[in-house]
């Protein structure tokens, strides 16, 4: 508990330094007003329909802000290894006014006395499996037809929430962008891709129960984020690292179509799934070691996450799922995900979904595994436009260089927030002003073409045209990932 105060408080100075900032952008971003009151909240205001009932949250410096709506049940007992289920209707208002609980993981080690976790200083509370939560920023509770984005998080397959980095936190860049922000949280692990459809056809989802959680987060912003001001025909999911592996997955699945209409990831990709041979192998193994399925959802989630960790390091003795990303995630099972190579086929609708992919030149080698990905998608009709970010923060005696997950704050205006990544001020702010304004076109048009950029061209495999996002932008045309080693090196 005392890191929930601890986080609030934190929140509260950066904030209070973030709208005392000068330049031009903060009049456009910040309620700058300090004589006035900044925080709305009782029983009367933002309120909100859903379809389950209604919720109440709060206005924070103009932002009307939804924390921990239930999209689904409980994912414990009999729901465990299911696909989501709708969560029970509410009477009266619901307050919504803190983060939902985050997926059973392991959380252990985030808070030594490192420079990593001074950097990240991440943010977890309750762990259960009652996290079928999102979150929602709002400029307005009005008919207006905003942009809606959808961020997923990362941590692979196993880790992670919606707000695990102040970085993601939607309220400035939901103000400063006039669109509606969303960010959720989902079963992970072997809780959300344990395989038992082999074992027991009830169980048929039960190996991407996890990302169907996604899919049914996505299915509620189509019934209720008009409620919140928002447009359900104008959705763009986005993600970072683990995240962008799951914004690759939903983009191939033939479900989706009709839930967003364009993608971003970054720092993660994917274009295939586990094969469901060894996925519902590993998912026999798991029931008949424990000793059934009655077992298995009577075990404690974390019990489960030992035992099954432990199973699958027994099982891949002897077999192997041909993923980097370990036992449990995404299935090929021919209906939720496809088995073949994502993108391969123009009759999908992937084929219609515009997508920027971004790497950080920090981690050069994650670009070269970004490079299939990338390849595969342009091989279709919508445009593909690919990003290398650079900036090197002034910390850490400039080491660090362009880190893993250092550019999440950049794209939504978060700079002066994540202080512990980007060390605040013009500078910063300044690279943010270009690529927040790139998303939200890209949002609004599919098109991440601004004045503030050099011509971002669409990728080929031939050009390989790559916006270098820096102090200094520019566009390389680097056809392989060797190639951009190479301009980066002699800049």
């Amino acid at each position: 508990m005392y890191k929930s105060r601890y986080r609030l408080l934190f929140l509260a100075v950066l904030s209070a330094g973030i709208v005392s900032c000068s330049g031009s952008s903060q009049k456009k971003d910040y309620w700058t007003d300090l004589d006035s009151q900044q925080l709305y909240i009782g029983e009367d205001i933002a309120v909100a329909p859903t379809s389950y009932g209604k919720v109440r949250g709060y206005i924070l410096r103009n932002v009307y802000t939804f924390l921990g709506i239930p999209y689904g049940a409980p994912a414990s007992g009999e729901n465990r290894f299911r696909a989501p289920q709708p969560p029970e209707p509410w009477e009266g208002v619901l307050p919504t006014v803190y983060y939902g609980d985050s997926a059973p993981q392991r959380t252990e080690g985030k808070y030594r006395n490192t420079d990593q976790t001074f950097a990240d200083h991440w943010n977890y509370d309750d762990v259960s499996e009652d996290c079928l939560r999102l979150n929602v920023w709002t400029p307005g509770l009005d008919g207006n037809k905003r942009p809606v984005l959808v961020w997923i998080h990362g941590g692979g397959f196993t880790s992670g929430n919606g707000i695990e980095q102040d970085g993601y936190n939607g309220e400035n860049i939901s103000r400063y962008g006039d669109i509606v922000f969303v960010s959720l949280n989902h079963r992970l692990g072997p809780i959300g891709f344990s395989d038992f459809s082999s074992v027991d056809p009830k169980y048929a989802d039960s190996g991407n129960a996890g990302i169907l959680d996604i899919v049914a987060a996505l299915k509620w912003v189509q019934e209720n984020i008009s409620s919140f001001g928002g447009d359900p025909s104008n959705v763009t999911i986005m993600g970072q690292s683990g995240g962008g592996a799951k914004v690759c997955t939903l983009v191939a699945m033939a479900q989706t179509g009709g839930l967003f209409s364009k993608a971003v990831a970054l720092s993660g990709n994917i274009t295939g799934a586990i094969d469901s041979n060894y996925s519902s192998g590993l998912g026999e193994y798991i029931a008949k070691k424990a000793g059934g399925m009655q077992k298995l959802i009577d075990m404690p989630w974390r019990e489960y996450l030992d035992f099954a960790d432990a199973c699958a390091r027994e099982y891949n003795v002897d077999h192997s799922n041909g993923m980097m990303r370990g036992a449990f995630g995404p299935v090929g099972d021919g209906f939720n995900i496809p088995m073949k190579t994502f993108y391969s086929d123009k009759n999908c609708s992937s084929n219609n979904i515009p997508m920027i992919f971004c790497a950080t030149s920090g981690e050069l080698s994650g670009s070269e595994r970004m490079r299939p990905a990338v390849t595969a998608k342009a091989s279709q009709d919508a445009p593909v436009y690919l990003a290398c970010f650079g900036f090197n923060p002034p910390l850490f005696d400039g080491k660090k260089g362009a880190f893993h997950c250092l550019d999440i704050c950049f794209w939504f205006r978060n700079t002066d927030l994540m202080l512990t990544h980007t060390g605040g001020g013009a500078r910063p702010r300044a690279l943010a002003d270009k690529m927040s304004d790139a998303l939200l076109a890209f949002m609004r048009t599919g098109d991440p073409n601004i004045a503030g950029l050099p011509q971002w061209p669409r990728y080929t495999q031939s050009e390989g045209a790559t916006m270098y996002l820096d102090d200094e932008c520019r566009v390389i045309n680097a056809p392989d990932a060797e190639t951009l080693k190479g301009a980066l090196s002699i800049q």
